[in-house]
């Protein structure tokens, strides 16, 4: 009888100590539900939103601590749940304004701090292709190396109809920035489908230490009414003046 006692009290033991090790083992694991890269795919120039689900897929608690974009253009809002049971999926909000961006693919990512033992830090893709009526190359930059106060530098781009329609460009306005602009083209533009064009700027900047300004182009297109381009660059170092040195007085 004694050694049944015993033998019950070793197993329940060990049954507590089976049990104490599967708790102290039970972690949470993350999860994105449908995939780790959001691809809203070709879209128009627009504020595109999404909500991004996270489940629990170990077998502890999971706590999500922190949903942190990478950079100021991607938007979030916190999870819905920051603990989240085995099995149990969380939501947020993400949102990025691409209304200024130029055509072409666009890449971010969102961050996702949780208990995750193997997966802290979590991250998350997102992705679409911005399609536009036009493309601007090599980019929205009119860029001027090495420039001088009072003096001229001409910059350029191309710009291409990459839409279905012929598209109406009309002559630039330069609406603010420390320099002096003219443009080479002086009336309107009517560009086919595929085809594409040089805009010229003739840049005269007013200070020694910096330029910088902005100019619109409108377009007849309703999805993209106006370019929007930059200015920008280097300037010049100061010339440097030799000063004779002072003649050696004899004693």
């Amino acid at each position: 009888m004694k050694y049944a006692y015993l033998l019950r009290g070793a197993f329940a033991a060990a049954l507590f100590a089976t049990m104490a090790g599967s708790a102290a083992h039970a972690q949470g694991k993350i999860e994105i539900v449908g995939g780790n890269t959001h691809d809203w795919g070709t879209v128009k120039p627009d504020t595109l939103k999404a909500i991004i689900q996270v489940k629990n897929v170990g077998t502890g608690d999971l706590t999500v601590s922190d949903v942190h974009p990478g950079c100021g253009c991607t938007v979030t809002h916190g999870i819905d749940k920051k603990v989240l049971k085995p099995g149990e999926i969380g939501k947020f909000d993400v949102s990025i304004n691409v209304s200024t961006y130029p055509a072409g693919p666009i890449s971010k990512i969102v961050r996702i701090t949780s208990s995750d033992p193997a997966d802290s830090i979590h991250v998350v893709q997102l992705a679409a292709n911005i399609k536009r009526g036009y493309a601007v190359a090599p980019s929205t930059w009119l860029i001027i190396n090495d420039a001088r106060q009072g003096v001229e530098s001409v910059a350029s781009v191309r710009i291409k109809n990459t839409g279905d329609a012929p598209l109406t460009f009309f002559p630039p306005e330069f609406s603010n920035g420390n320099v002096t602009v003219r443009f080479d083209m002086k009336g309107k533009k009517e560009v086919k489908p595929g085809e594409d064009f040089e805009l010229k700027a003739y840049v005269t900047p007013k200070e020694k230490e910096s330029l910088y300004g902005a100019i619109t182009m409108k377009t007849s297109s309703k999805d993209d009414p106006s370019v929007q381009l930059s200015i920008t660059g280097t300037m010049a170092p100061a010339a440097q003046v030799n000063v004779p040195a002072s003649p050696q007085v004899s004693h």
